[in-house]
């Protein structure tokens, strides 16, 4: 069954990664997003965090702390399923950045980002939608750039997504019972 997964991921990976290097645009949007893009949930923090509303700082907070315990996870699951990236296990394949050889599995750039969007999703509806649209650019561009596999950046993202519910839940409770 495994076997079988990872022959289907493959084939995935490999029907996307077809179309690299065909436009020229494209590819420099996906390098984008998948390389600096990150770096716009940090610009949102230091907003957030500067416009110094409550809610505002308990969304950074939760999402810096979901964050935290999704990384921790991503290293515990990586430590017992690791998987190397395409550009280690597949030769000739259209790589457009550089990236170690290290574990693969799960996304980091897609827990994470998938975490805060979600975080913020669900303090601030309409701005959530908005960098949940990034997050879902961010995790198919690390695709396309040829640094994950599909099955990577969809655990990453359901990973992220549980652990911004999970932070979401326990800040909501603890704050509750202080009340």
């Amino acid at each position: 069954m495994v076997n079988l997964i990872n022959k289907l991921d493959s084939n995935v990976f490999r029907y996307i990664n077809e179309y690299v290097k065909q436009n020229t645009f494209l590819d420099y949007l996906m390098i984008f997003f998948a390389e600096y893009a990150q770096y716009m949930f940090i610009l949102l923090f230091m907003i957030l965090w500067l416009n110094k509303k409550y809610k505002n700082r308990t969304c950074v907070i939760q999402a810096i702390i979901a964050c935290c315990l999704a990384f921790l996870l991503n290293r515990i699951i990586g430590l017992f399923f690791y998987r190397e990236r395409p550009f280690v296990s597949h030769l000739n394949i259209n790589q457009l950045v550089e990236h170690t050889a290290n574990a693969s599995f799960p996304s980091d750039h897609a827990t994470s980002a998938f975490t805060i969007a979600i975080t913020l999703y669900l303090y601030e509806r309409r701005l959530g939608k908005v960098f949940l649209l990034l997050a879902i650019f961010i995790s198919f561009s690390r695709i396309w750039v040829g640094v994950h596999y599909p099955l990577d950046v969809l655990l990453g993202a359901v990973l992220g997504t549980l652990w911004a519910f999970i932070a979401y839940y326990i800040i909501k409770t603890i704050f509750k019972k202080n009340k």
